[in-house]
Formats: structure tokens, C-alpha cells, sequence
């Protein structure tokens, strides 16, 4: 890990002290830097901000469960971060639409004002070496999310 990669976790960490996740295997906001930071060694990482209220999140959520039966768990990692205000409701959600990838509740806005994103999906795309590839607000089409990951895997 490269001395920038860790700077970052370590202010991510720094900022989400309060950030809640609903995953069995992550527990803390610890154990979800260190997710990352281990997929990122060996996988592509795609980090999705979005909402249940958001259409385009819709949309493309539908792609990326689509993309997580197009690439091996071991090709690529996908965490979902949902900004609704409740957790019922992205519970309610998830279940509704079938997410078929780790999602986590944002409900202090600490990972998504960390970021300063201007609109949601906002989506950034780690390679293999740990190095974002991809980070913009916006829906990515199917076919140049698939480009991304796939460049993702030889970085």
C-alpha cells in the first residue's frame, strides 16, 4: 500500500467513526477500511452511493446486479453506500429490488460529505493496485462499467 492509499484510509476511518453497516462479516467501520484495503490488492472495487428515492440509482443498480453475476466474487468486490435517512427503508429497499452486493447505511453523511460529490449515483472504481480508476456522479452505462472493471483487473 502505497503511502497516499494509506493516508486516505486512514482519514476515511477518521470520518466515519459513526458510519453503520448491515453485513454480517463487517461489524465496524474498521472492519470496512480493511475490506477495502484487502480487495483492493486483489480485485477491482466499486464503491455506488445511492438512494431508494434517487430514479438513476434505480436504474443503474439494476446493472450492477447484473455486473455482480458477470464477475467472479474473486474479479470484483461491490459495496453499495445508501444515503436514504432510515435504515428501514434502504432494508425495505435492497430486499425490494434484489441487491445482490454488500450495502451499508450512511445515516450521518460522514463517507458521503468526505467525498463532496455533487449528485448521486456517484460511483469511483478502484484497480487491482489499489488506485482509483474511475469517480464521477452519474450513471455509468452497463457496457463502459463492464470497460472499467475489466481495465480495473489489469491495473
Amino acid at each position: 500500500m502505497t503511502i497516499r492509499t494509506g493516508l486516505l484510509f486512514s482519514l476515511l476511518f477518521l470520518l466515519i467513526s459513526g458510519f453503520q453497516c448491515f453485513a454480517k462479516e463487517i461489524q465496524t467501520s474498521t472492519d470496512l477500511l480493511n475490506e477495502i484495503a484487502q480487495a483492493s490488492k486483489k480485485q477491482v472495487v466499486l464503491v455506488n452511493f445511492y438512494a431508494s428515492w434517487c430514479s438513476p440509482c434505480r436504474q443503474e443498480i439494476a446493472d450492477l446486479i447484473e455486473i455482480r453475476k458477470t464477475f467472479s466474487q474473486e474479479q470484483l468486490k461491490i459495496i453499495g453506500i445508501n444515503l436514504d435517512e432510515n435504515e428501514e427503508t434502504m432494508r425495505s429497499f435492497n430486499r425490494d429490488i434484489g441487491i445482490n452486493y454488500e450495502t451499508y447505511h450512511d445515516f450521518q453523511g460522514r463517507i458521503s460529505g468526505f467525498f463532496n460529490f455533487q449528485g448521486i449515483p456517484f460511483n469511483i472504481i478502484y484497480g487491482k493496485n489499489g488506485k482509483a480508476v474511475y469517480a464521477q456522479s452519474g450513471s455509468i452505462p452497463f457496457e463502459k462499467l463492464s470497460d472499467l472493471i475489466e481495465y480495473g483487473l489489469t491495473k
